[in-house]
């Protein structure tokens, strides 16, 4: 059924946010909806960006539109309602999302995949130039517009200081010197990797530890472990040893922190502010709600917040949101023990780790790139214009 026809069906199903998680119930959507049921995603923005490529945007692998999912057309393709907006708070009592500039939106089952924000707590900030990593797809527009910034006021010497060393800070790190050299900005630049733990990648193997520290060295990237930023200001950074980082340029991409808009729900959070659930994503109080990806932590296994969790939740969320409006038990999600990680070095090589194995080379960048592609891929519906839908709700 196409958004507009016909009766609108009795229940309500909406899912909040558009990640790995609801990408995947949206697609299986277009060929085995659940009958008598309205479907409504809501995002903030008209497209899903795919994290896993953002690092080769930085270094002119792909252009920006690669790593972007058009909601709009899958929507459409799905029959579901897509909603541009930011919800001002989640009513779980009164089972509406409500909204500073429109009416409610009522649901009968709410899944909530709204990811995680960048953990800024203990820090006190000054600074113009600093940039969170998220949400992904403002990152380049708010990047070029500070190394504007900095160009007309004649930097020269550009000094970046990136805060985090897990696989996002260090793909930056190794990526963001190809965005600046095709961008024509000719800066003298200097990177500085922060992480506050005592190790890169603490949840990494010692092989593809090694691998990155000698990566980083061999680009001149100084690192700087078991520091944390306490305090930003306007052209250095200062940690928790006393130091001074000097930097014109801050990125944010450190650990991952709770949007407010949980912790308002009066659902059982962590203790992080993440949404409590069970291993069918439920959250524990029993309530008609779902919480995926980076936004729910499950009670049986706690992983780490990681978009590779969130892609195999995909089709176990799908399957309970049948069989919950089916009235039958739903399903347990049991989180892979392992998977392979790969790191874009920005130079068509990547390095990885899988089993405790570390690698490295072009076979692993064309591997990576295989996997990334053919995920953004899998979304990229070609709806014909006749199902498109009005102007975005």
């Amino acid at each position: 059924m196409d958004p507009g026809d016909g009766p609108l069906p009795p229940r309500n199903l909406v899912l909040l946010g558009a990640g790995h998680t609801h990408l995947h119930v949206l697609r299986e959507w277009t060929s085995d909806p659940v009958s008598e049921v309205r479907l409504t995603c809501i995002s903030e923005f008209p497209v899903a960006a795919y994290s896993g490529m953002l690092p080769g945007v930085l270094a002119r692998q792909y252009a920006p539109a690669d790593m972007e999912i058009d909601l709009a057309r899958l929507c459409a393709f799905a029959g579901a309602r897509l909603v541009v907006a930011a919800p001002r708070a989640i009513d779980v009592s009164n089972r509406r999302l409500t909204f500073s500039n429109r009416a409610p939106i009522p649901f009968d089952v709410l899944s909530i995949g709204i990811g995680s924000i960048p953990d800024r707590a203990g820090t006190t900030f000054a600074s113009e130039t600093c940039l969170d990593i998220k949400p992904m797809q403002t990152f380049l527009p708010r990047l070029t517009d500070v190394l504007e910034r900095l160009s007309r006021r004649g930097t020269e010497r550009l000094r970046v200081a990136i805060v985090g060393g897990g696989a996002g800070g260090i793909e930056i790190a190794l990526c963001l010197p190809g965005f600046l050299k095709s961008g024509g900005w000719e800066f003298r630049v200097r990177i500085a990797l922060v992480q506050a733990a005592s190790d890169l990648l603490p949840d990494s193997g010692r092989g593809l530890r090694r691998r990155v520290a000698r990566v980083l060295a061999e680009r001149n990237v100084e690192v700087r472990l078991g520091e944390r930023v306490e305090h930003v200001g306007a052209t250095a950074v200062h940690t928790s040893r006393g130091r001074s980082i000097s930097a014109d340029l801050v990125i944010w991409a450190g650990s991952a922190a709770a949007s407010p808009l949980l912790l308002e729900t009066g659902q059982v959070t962590d203790g992080r502010g993440f949404l409590l659930t069970d291993s069918t994503l439920r959250v524990v109080s029993g309530e008609p709600v779902f919480a995926v990806g980076d936004a729910g932590t499950i009670r049986e296994a706690r992983t780490p917040k990681a978009g590779v969790y969130a892609v195999r939740q995909g089709p176990i969320l799908w399957e309970n949101l049948h069989r919950f409006f089916a009235d039958e038990s739903l399903i347990a999600y049991r989180p892979q023990a392992r998977f392979l990680k790969l790191l874009n070095r920005g130079d068509g090589r990547a390095l990885g780790e899988y089993r405790g194995l570390s690698l490295e080379g072009r076979l692993a960048w064309k591997l990576k790139d295989w996997i990334d592609a053919r995920f953004v891929r899998r979304y990229a519906v070609d709806t014909p214009p006749e199902r498109m839908p009005p102007p975005l709700d």
